[in-house]
């Protein structure tokens, strides 16, 4: 349940749309998040409400299927990257009868987060 609460608190950051061809050649803007089509300057993804921004899009990123985003929150001064127990975006999970430390955005032995 608590894995839901995060998934849900994340998608109230707004995400880019990315623009795509379809097959004939139509363009379409699809939610970056469960990849399904949106229609144009929608506020919010139908299918998984994740909030959108149309401020910046780009056709390369659709080509890759991936896109860079930033999220900007505070941390405590002690937090160093790849800190898993004081990230506030991780959460506690059970893993082989455990408890451990997991990052939402998968990047539990790969951090991106940036210091500023």
């Amino acid at each position: 349940m608590q894995n839901d609460i995060r998934a849900e608190l994340i998608k109230q950051f707004p995400a880019e749309v990315v623009e795509i061809m379809d097959a004939v050649g139509t363009t379409c803007y699809i939610c970056p998040t469960c990849k399904r089509v949106v229609a144009l300057k929608n506020d919010k993804c139908e299918s998984c409400g994740q909030v959108l921004s149309w401020s910046y899009i780009r056709q390369s990123e659709a080509a890759k299927g991936m896109r860079t985003a930033t999220l900007k929150f505070e941390v405590a001064s002690d937090f160093v990257q790849g800190d898993c127990r004081k990230c506030p975006l991780s959460y506690i999970a059970k893993e082989n009868n455990e408890s451990v430390y997991q990052c939402p955005l998968k990047m539990r032995t790969n951090c991106k987060l940036e210091i500023f």
